[in-house]
């Protein structure tokens, strides 16, 4: 069985590395990030979307939001709660804790777990209070680790249905390779893709048994993908110490991109790599641009 996993582990990389293109029948909104400064390296704040153009691969393409990254980041903790979480359970909750209590108060949080299928122990508006008597709660709910189906549903559910605000997952899992279900490679590539069009974050604490399967695979693809933080881990023991690590360095990125423009454009879906070019029509102003943030 670990030969198999190594070789859908492989395919799995194979397929995600190049942008799989989409179906051309709509434009897809996609996000490119901007620093604006002037002659002296001051930051320009005050840009407004009108000020903007933006070509992809030469065409021209309609502009559909261009802000300050000053919004609320909006935060999957995303966590297992399947049977092997059972013994890890106190640190754990000591671990989820300590990243509640660390990340500033702005951010909004939804609480996810997969034990089985998703649970949604907290929404992203639901205050710290209620977030902390949550996790005060959290116990392992037993069954399998629903990863990829809860990774795609929280994701729809929490993450794009607030475009204004900076995408991010902070994954907390087990891995023991016990799981023998091939993941659906097809509908991961299309979330992965359009995560990383989106700009979204991803940072991550596995812990592994003495074996691993595709959720190893899984969230080392997306965290890699998007720049992340990632940690193997063979015990428990360093999970509080992780999140707050997690917790600080998302702060540290929200407060690098406030004073940075998202510009979000109707893309081609069909362009797989596109060429993206943004001025401005103000003079003496310089732009710095990245397909990623921070930057």
């Amino acid at each position: 069985m670990e030969q198999q996993w190594r070789v859908i582990a492989s395919a799995l990389a194979m397929l995600v590395s190049i942008p799989v293109s989409l179906p051309a029948q709509r434009l897809v909104t996609r996000s490119i990030f901007v620093n604006a400064t002037d002659s002296a390296g001051r930051a320009v704040l005050d840009l407004t979307p009108a000020e903007f153009q933006i070509t992809e691969s030469g065409a021209t393409r309609e502009i559909r939001r261009a802000t300050l990254g000053s919004a609320p980041m909006r935060i999957v903790l995303m966590v297992d709660s399947s049977t092997s979480v059972g013994p890890m359970i106190n640190t754990f909750k000591k671990a989820l804790m300590a990243f509640a209590d660390t990340l500033p108060p702005q951010h909004e949080i939804a609480f996810i777990s997969s034990g089985a299928q998703i649970r949604v122990r907290t929404r992203p508006n639901d205050t710290r209070d209620k977030l902390r008597a949550e996790i005060a709660r959290f116990s392992s709910e037993g069954g399998a680790n629903a990863f990829l189906d809860t990774l795609l549903e929280a994701d729809t559910r929490f993450l794009k249905t607030a475009p204004a605000q900076w995408p991010a997952f902070v994954i907390v899992t087990t891995d023991n390779g016990d799981n023998t279900k091939e993941p659906d490679v097809v509908a991961y590539n299309k979330f992965m893709n359009d995560f990383v069009a989106r700009g979204g974050a991803a940072h991550a604490v596995i812990v592994t048994g003495k074996r691993t399967g595709p959720v190893s695979d899984l969230v080392t693809n997306l965290v890699d993908n998007v720049l992340g933080f990632r940690q193997t881990v063979n015990t428990d023991n360093s999970l509080p110490e992780r999140l707050k690590d997690i917790a600080e360095r998302l702060d540290i990125d929200h407060r690098v991109m406030m004073n940075r423009y998202e510009i979000a454009y109707a893309g081609d879906p069909t362009i797989a790599a596109p060429v993206v070019n943004v001025a401005v029509s103000r003079d003496d102003v310089r732009l710095q641009m990245s397909p990623r943030r921070p930057f």
